[in-house]
């Protein structure tokens, strides 16, 4: 059923190639939405290309769910000249973007990741590639009311013919400042303990040991 969820983040960033709608790193769905007055979590992290030359896509995503639902969101990351997500990070081959995802309190799952590409070739038109992991990996997440959870920075990096990963880093101090600029009064960010290991060969903790991921178009 989160095939559903997919289709419509792909329509998403269609219309956002068309023009329509200027790109945000951070999309929650409206299930998900804390009201005026309703208690708020906060999830944030930081995505983009460890280099921009390796990209595998021009827009990379990582999926958050509310466990047992249906519903999620998103932390993303797209270059498409001025329907780009603020470039937060610009370092000496790549970038990242610094998404906040204002959540219901609750329990989620970080459990899956997507590159999705719009190619246009003269004579053949425009051509969509969506890349997700084979297998997920559920990555349990406990948000609190009141709380800002920081889940890390994932840079991707791809290899033709060997395929693709995600680099993990803790880079809170960083890529607080920069939440705290789009949040005014957030919160100070707590460490989520995640489970890396479980999570190879799709994330590995800062660099990767050997082969990379194994992707589906």
């Amino acid at each position: 059923m989160f095939h559903v969820f997919k289709i419509v983040v792909a329509g998403l960033l269609a219309s956002l190639l068309s023009g329509c709608i200027t790109e945000s790193a951070s999309w929650v769905s409206e299930p998900l939405q804390a009201k005026a007055n309703e208690p708020v979590a906060y999830l944030i992290g930081s995505i983009g290309p460890r280099s921009l030359k390796l990209s595998p896509a021009d827009n990379q995503r990582l999926f958050i769910r509310k466990r047992g639902s249906q519903y999620g969101a998103a932390g993303i990351w797209k270059m498409a000249g001025a329907y780009s997500t603020p470039q937060d990070i610009q370092d000496a081959n790549g970038a990242a973007s610094v998404f906040v995802l204002a959540l219901k309190p609750g329990d989620y799952e970080f459990y899956d990741f997507q590159f999705f590409s719009a190619r246009y070739t003269p004579g053949l038109g425009t051509v969509y590639s969506s890349m997700e992991a084979r297998e997920k990996f559920n990555l349990p997440l406990r948000l609190e009311a009141g709380k800002a959870y920081y889940m890390g920075e994932y840079r991707s990096l791809c290899l033709n013919g060997i395929g693709c990963t995600f680099l993990w880093r803790d880079q809170r101090a960083r890529d607080a400042v920069i939440a705290q600029r789009q949040v005014p009064g957030l919160p100070p960010l707590q460490s989520l303990k995640l489970d890396l290991k479980s999570a190879e060969p799709y994330i590995f903790a800062d660099t990767p040991p050997g082969v990379a991921a194994d992707i589906k178009p």
